[in-house]
């Protein structure tokens, strides 16, 4: 039996400047942090039969991978050439909900097929294999900081000087100053599962040189290190500069917003919160209030339903194996 994980991230500031259509004439940079809510692979090799047995939202039984109706498992066990197994994938939050869950598989199925195959995997490794699976392979309109957030764990401010020019920078915090972070954000449902790739493409579309998209997107890189000194220096400053980020996002790409976000926020910033965002493409998912601590009872007591979350230094990996 061997299991695998992937943690899910939540993003701060940056989004949408790991494009690869803002990275061909810009920079990128994204302040995220890896949570405890995970996406993980179980499975074993078959002693009895032949063939792949996957089982996800839907069940499949091939003989070989390439027969695999699930893109990512069918290029992972195709590349690599794993067959005779028997593997079945679980998350604690569904897919299309804003935290990265799609990137996470991805990079928890590398470690789980890699690891089978007798394969040492750095982060890096994992990383870098799966956007060139995401994209490269599957051509899916999504961007470059999901798989490095999953695989590295921790608070990072990830840059991106290109699709390949990728520096880590991990965020030395002190145990109060994560307490703070983890008590302060209350992540919101709001709406329904969804998919990202028709709001990322638009958004891709609009990023042309010298257009507003681009220059709202430069603003956002900008909020990276404003939030950054935030969380060493003045944690309470980063409810004003989420509410900033998500008015830049918001006018990025239509369809990032609707009236049932644009409500649920309003009633947030109602009950206490001083800022906030919609985490992921936009559309549905979570949203990220902060909450100073005096406000924390009067704004429970409006979202009673919430995701609770401890952030995690654990990046993906094999987590057992017998």
């Amino acid at each position: 039996m061997l299991i695998s994980q992937g943690p899910l991230r939540v993003s701060l500031f940056g989004g949408g400047s790991d494009l690869p259509a803002f990275l061909e004439s810009n920079e990128g940079a994204v302040l995220s942090f890896a949570i405890d809510r995970r996406v993980f692979i179980v499975g074993h090799p078959f002693t009895h039969r032949a063939g792949i047995v996957l089982k996800y939202s839907q069940s499949e039984d091939v003989e070989s991978a390439t027969e695999l109706k699930h893109p990512i498992a069918r290029e992972v066990l195709s590349r690599y050439g794993v067959t005779d197994i028997d593997i079945a994938i679980m998350s604690d939050v569904p897919a299309g909900t804003g935290l990265g869950s799609s990137s996470s598989f991805t990079v928890a199925f590398l470690a789980f097929v890699r690891h089978m195959c007798g394969l040492i995997s750095t982060p890096e490794d994992l990383a870098r294999e799966a956007c060139d699976i995401e994209m490269g392979v599957l051509h899916e309109p999504i961007g470059f900081q999901d798989q490095w957030a999953c695989a590295n764990g921790g608070v990072n401010v990830i840059r991106f000087a290109s699709a390949t020019d990728v520096a880590v920078e991990p965020v030395d915090l002190t145990p109060e100053q994560i307490g703070q972070l983890e008590r302060n954000l209350f992540l919101v449902p709001v709406g329904s599962p969804r998919r990202a790739g028709n709001i990322l493409a638009r958004q891709s579309g609009n990023l042309v040189p010298g257009s507003r998209s681009e220059v709202l997107t430069r603003r956002m890189v900008e909020q990276v290190e404003l939030g950054r000194t935030a969380l060493r220096s003045s944690i309470d400053d980063l409810g004003p500069l989420l509410d900033e980020a998500w008015a830049l996002k918001r006018e990025i790409a239509e369809g990032v917003s609707n009236p049932l976000v644009d409500d649920f926020y309003a009633q947030g910033m109602a009950s206490g919160a001083t800022g906030g965002k919609l985490l992921g493409a936009g559309g549905s998912g979570y949203l990220a209030f902060y909450v100073p601590a005096a406000q924390h009872e009067r704004f429970s007591n409006r979202f009673t339903k919430q995701l609770d979350f401890q952030i995690t230094n654990q990046g993906a990996g094999v987590i057992h194996e017998s």
